[in-house]
């Protein structure tokens, strides 16, 4: 008996298409392997749709119908609230789709920082109107709507980064098709992903742990205190799952920007700020919290 098929439709707003971009540039598997593997039937996708024009346009018609269903739901790009400002797509109000596909799916995400909370086109003075699908920056509620739930109970699954991880995607795709329950953290980002902080796996950690700091992009050191580098503020496992295998931001000699974290970018900004002497962050709340999860939940 052949396993039902879930579709997908992939959409766009105030967005650079990055993230796009990093999930086409996926390996082990590639996406559209990875998308076979797991019976997911893509329906429309801008970068690579296996349908355009007219075509596309009656999918969408029949979609926003119901008479073919939307399982799950990926949007990438902020959504713009006032009017004049990217209203329209192939002639319908974005949002009001936006509101018509993520009522149907039974998995609604937002694919990268500006779809998860308003990102680049929310920072001010944020003419569009611009935010997230459920959040603006720290306050849920965003275009969908604070009391939003998808078709089986579950909050909009925010996968920020500029761009997110490939891997993000297909592991939280994976686990909603295995029926696998999708930890989230109070920013509802996979907690599996977004348990840790940046900075672990660093591999400027042992530069930092005595205190050699980079002053200068070519100098050894920790990025931290002379560059800015937020990865001991910011969650996300870049240094553990690296980018194709091989990298990440601070392993090529950058700062840390904090591109996961709801504030992104405007409280980041100006991006290599040097931080304090005495770091601030307190670890208390974080240590708790690793505690319960080690024990189980308890």
């Amino acid at each position: 008996m052949e396993q039902h098929k879930f579709n997908l439709i992939w959409m766009q707003g105030q967005t650079c298409d990055g993230n796009s971009m990093s999930v086409i540039n996926a390996t082990n598997p590639d996406f559209l392997t990875f998308l076979e593997q797991n019976n997911i039937n893509l329906l429309y996708m801008p970068t690579i749709s296996p349908i355009f024009g007219e075509e596309a346009a009656a999918l969408f018609k029949n979609c926003l119908k119901g008479k073919i269903p939307v399982q799950i739901f990926i949007f990438e790009g902020a959504v713009p609230t006032k009017a004049g400002f990217g209203d329209y797509f192939g002639g319908n109000d974005v949002r009001k789709m936006v509101q018509n596909f993520a009522g149907q799916a039974m998995l609604t995400v937002a694919m990268g920082s500006c779809a998860a909370f308003g990102g680049i086109p929310n920072t001010p003075p944020n003419e569009s109107g611009a935010v997230g699908l459920q959040w603006d920056h720290y306050t849920i509620g965003g275009l969908l709507g604070e009391q939003y739930m998808s078709a089986i109970g579950m909050p909009v699954v925010n996968i920020p980064g500029c761009p997110a991880h490939p891997d993000w995607l297909m592991l939280t795709l994976q686990s909603f098709i295995n029926g696998k329950a999708i930890a989230l953290d109070k920013y509802n980002r996979p907690l599996d992903i977004f348990n840790e902080k940046v900075h672990r796996g660093c591999n400027s950690c042992e530069f930092n742990d005595h205190k050699l700091y980079a002053e200068n992009f070519t100098d050894v050191g920790c990025l931290e205190q002379g560059l800015g580098c937020k990865g001991k503020e910011v969650s996300g496992d870049c240094n553990i799952r690296l980018w194709l295998g091989a990298s990440s931001c601070t392993r090529s000699g950058h700062p840390c920007i904090g591109c996961t974290d709801p504030g992104f970018p405007s409280i980041m900004m100006p991006f290599q700020k040097p931080r304090p002497k005495k770091y601030p962050l307190d670890l208390t709340e974080e240590i708790k919290q690793r505690d319960i999860i080690n024990k189980g939940g308890e």
